[in-house]
């Protein structure tokens, strides 16, 4: 997995941009870079810790919580088919999804565009897939660390929490879908731009 977000991070490093849905063209720089890793970081550090403290009690537990994270995968799969970042530097997946690269392999004779009807329906299971994987988590810690390692559940959670706000503010914007995804529109209007 940490191969995965280094080759994420590095690939391609001299890259210079792509048009997104805008018809602008974003020159990505190392500063862009080291700030994505501000979101990555707490998201890779729960990843570890939640498979650590569930792989304690039970290695099937881990096996249900990786296979939310492949179905995750499958759905942003989905959303980088139309995307114009494909296959190459992806901000929006914080450096801990292969779904660009899947999306390169497995899809490449998909023609890419904005299909916002296929946006929208692979956004839905990602919320399912990926917020369901979150709660599964936190069900099974809570339940079986409740009194003895409840710091550690809870440092948990804010790891998660913080990566949310951080990934608003750094990832939205740059975003190939900052046109028709819904976050991007909130993040948008809490800036004071026009959605």
């Amino acid at each position: 997995m940490l191969i995965g977000c280094a080759w994420v991070f590095l690939v391609d490093w001299n890259w210079k941009g792509i048009v997104n849905e805008n018809k602008q063209v974003y020159q990505w720089t190392k500063r862009d870079r080291a700030l994505h890793l501000l979101p990555a970081t707490p998201l890779i550090l729960f990843y570890i810790g939640t498979i650590y403290l569930l792989g304690i009690s039970s290695l099937r537990l881990v096996g249900v919580f990786l296979l939310f994270w492949i179905a995750t995968n499958f759905a942003i799969m989905g959303i980088c088919t139309g995307c114009p970042y494909r296959g190459k530097y992806c901000p929006g997946v914080s450096q801990l999804y292969f779904a660009p690269f899947l999306s390169a392999v497995m899809c490449k004779d998909v023609k890419r565009g904005s299909g916002t009807r296929s946006f929208k329906l692979n956004l839905a299971l990602l919320g399912v897939f990926g917020i369901g994987g979150y709660i599964y988590a936190f069900y099974w810690l809570f339940i079986l660390y409740w009194p003895e390692r409840l710091i550690a559940v809870l440092a948990l959670l804010g790891l998660l929490v913080l990566h949310m706000p951080l990934s608003f503010f750094l990832l939205c914007p740059k975003c190939g879908y900052n046109d028709i995804c819904p976050m991007s529109k909130v993040q948008k209007r809490f800036k004071g731009d026009s959605a």
